[in-house]
């Protein structure tokens, strides 16, 4: 269904394709404010990894059946490419101007990028200097990024089978800078708790200049419950969403030891990063983002708060968004789950 009268001119629809899921979230912008068409997503398919599959044909289907279930209309396109496939890192360029800039981040990028430049599709962003200034000559630091050509040319064959227009794919990293961090300039971390992996980063001037993956996720702590309570895995779940809504954000109740134990590789991979970051750099975190389904799991924020002694939210993804008031219950429960979606929609907005 379609939340405001809009016509099909100007959508945009931010795809986020994951391990077992595909969300989606369609955006219209008018007189400078930007308006919740509609959104939709499929979940827990366990027998379907869509990352895993190469038949361009069955995903084609895949997307344009949740498309139009929901009604979506759109068909200009961001799409996400999974952080685990992208490679980035920062690199510093000396003397260089307009001319000769794409010559010698290619120069560099040799150096770090451990796959033939000729297999990867480069892209690159200056960071701004320490007075917040954007150079475009002299010595630079550069964050870049790689992406294999064939998993862009993958995408861009399922979306040409869609009948869908691919406007452009990003890496789920600067899709959540966008829709959680926006114009805020203080330094973050983004803790996004996946169905399948949790992705960690640091964000300086809306750079994530610190990144990690964990294969510890979401469903990492529903498996440690159907095993300790000899419940099977969708039980699992249920259990776990029973217990988040116990213990809501108002309680005071302390999150079970159980759970504590199998989060403990996430918190010590942020305790190293906000010790290593703040080492190397003149400033510290100021505070953390959580996103992801995993990011509603029982009263983490106020757990990881409270133990890392630190500022830690659940990501509003919605924040720039306008949307019936009444919707809004129910937004801010799936939002953490479609904050990549939401940022892939509002690049073409802005």
């Amino acid at each position: 269904m379609s939340f405001f009268s809009f016509g099909g001119d100007n959508l945009f629809l931010g795809i986020d394709i994951g391990d077992s899921s595909l969300k989606m979230v369609e955006l219209k912008k008018k007189n400078r404010q930007i308006y919740l068409s509609n959104y939709a997503f499929s979940e827990n398919v366990s027998e379907v990894n869509f990352m895993k599959i190469d038949d361009t044909s069955y995903l084609a289907k895949a997307i344009n059946k949740v498309r139009m279930e929901s009604g979506i209309s759109a068909k200009k396109v961001t799409a996400s490419l999974p952080t685990f496939a992208v490679f980035s890192s920062i690199i510093n360029v000396n003397n260089v101007d307009k001319k000769n800039m794409v010559e010698t981040v290619n120069e560099e990028a040799k150096k770090v990028i451990p796959l033939p430049l000729d297999d990867m599709t480069l892209d690159w962003k200056t960071i701004p200097d320490a007075d917040g200034k954007v150079q475009t000559k002299g010595n630079l630091q550069v964050f870049l990024t790689g992406s294999p050509k064939k998993l862009v040319r993958k995408y861009i064959d399922i979306f040409k089978a869609a009948k869908l227009e691919l406007a452009s794919l990003e890496t789920e990293t600067f899709s959540l800078v966008r829709s959680l961090v926006g114009d805020d300039k203080s330094t973050v971390m983004i803790v996004e708790i996946g169905a399948n992996s949790t992705d960690l980063f640091i964000v300086k001037e809306s750079i994530p200049v610190l990144n990690r993956s964990l294969a510890v996720c979401a469903s990492t702590v529903t498996r440690v419950l159907a095993e300790k309570l000899g419940l099977s895995f969708s039980q699992a779940e249920q259990f776990k969403f029973d217990l988040s809504v116990t213990l809501n954000a108002d309680s005071h109740e302390e999150l079970p030891q159980l759970l504590i134990k199998s989060l403990e590789p996430i918190v010590t991979e942020m305790e190293y990063m906000l010790d290593f970051f703040q080492s190397q750099n003149k400033g510290a975190v100021e505070k953390i983002i959580l996103s992801g389904g995993g990011a509603l799991l029982l009263n983490l924020a106020d757990y990881l708060s409270k133990r890392l002694n630190l500022k830690v939210i659940i990501g509003d993804p919605w924040s720039r968004v306008r949307y019936p008031e009444e919707l809004k219950p129910v937004l801010a429960e799936v939002g953490p789950r479609l904050a990549v979606a939401i940022g892939l929609a509002m690049r073409e907005i802005e």
